[in-house]
């Protein structure tokens, strides 16, 4: 009796754990999409992605020139990592079955696309190398670069801040703001600069290389909702990167057995053709 009453506590209190004790789970996040050409990197160890692949905290996401990797997280938020490009999954944390408490991401390098799922937007956390985005049911391409952040709206709403408290606030599609070592700001549609700008976004004039729900209806007019007469992004600092596809096909890679193991990325090639773009480099503010 004695025993049977022991043992009923215990299952009590391993029940009570279990709904009060938020984990982290165990392949937090599935690559859904996968080019060839992209790994998860943790201690040194690469470990080749596939459609199906589980994605875990503290793993580097590393791609390739022809790599891409579309990530679902168990609370549906959608991720995705472009070509050349780094993100680290730091910190994931349950609160439930379709949602989480914590969703931290640290975008080193390359060109991403953020759409937030069924968490509260206070469970979102995203750094930079030059910035901090808080974000509000919101959907957002964003190029980084070790110099730069630069983040383009599409839905809801974003800050972007850099250190010591300077943020400023997206809230209207189609809005771009950029975090750098001068500070932080935003272009408006006005902004001579802003056609060059707006062309680095990958994911906004090319959306056939992602799956039907990594996709963003009208992101492609954002091309379009900017002034006449571009300047040189020259005008926010150091020449852009520029690099990418610019017809509407997506790259098709052949598989390969094993592919390449990419090293980290710092900053992308800089070729002086504003029509392929792969992310700016340094902008001072205005």
């Amino acid at each position: 009796m004695i025993i049977r009453k022991i043992l009923h506590c215990f299952v009590a209190l391993s029940i009570a754990l279990l709904l009060i004790v938020p984990a982290h789970a165990a392949g937090e996040g599935t690559a859904v999409g996968v080019n060839p050409d992209a790994v998860a990197r943790i201690s040194s160890a690469d470990r080749v992605l596939k459609v199906g692949s589980d994605v875990s905290v503290g793993e580097l996401i590393v791609t390739g020139g022809s790599g891409q990797v579309q990530i679902v997280f168990h609370d549906a938020t959608r991720l995705v990592v472009g070509p050349g490009s780094a993100l680290l999954i730091e910190d994931y944390l349950l609160s439930g079955p379709n949602s989480v408490q914590k969703l931290a991401v640290n975008a080193l390098s390359g060109s991403f696309r953020f759409i937030s799922g069924n968490s509260p937007k206070s469970a979102y956390s995203i750094q930079t190398p030059t910035a901090a985005i808080a974000v509000r049911g919101t959907a957002f391409d964003l190029i980084v670069t070790q110099q730069q952040t630069l983040v383009m709206l599409y839905e809801g709403a974003l800050q972007l801040c850099r250190g010591g408290g300077r943020c400023v606030q997206l809230a209207e599609r189609c809005a771009i703001g950029y975090s750098s070592s001068g500070g932080v700001a935003t272009l408006s549609l006005q902004d001579p600069r802003r056609p060059q700008v707006v062309g680095g976004f990958r994911y906004s004039r090319i959306q056939r290389a992602l799956l039907p729900k990594f996709r963003v209806g009208g992101a492609n007019s954002c091309q379009n909702a900017n002034s006449s007469g571009a300047e040189s992004i020259n005008s926010l600092g150091e020449s852009p990167d520029m690099s990418d596809d610019d017809d509407n096909t997506p790259n098709t890679p052949t598989t390969p057995t094993t592919p390449n193991t990419p090293t980290t990325p710092t900053t992308p090639t800089n070729p002086t053709t504003p029509t392929t773009p792969g992310g700016p480099n340094s902008p001072t503010v205005p």
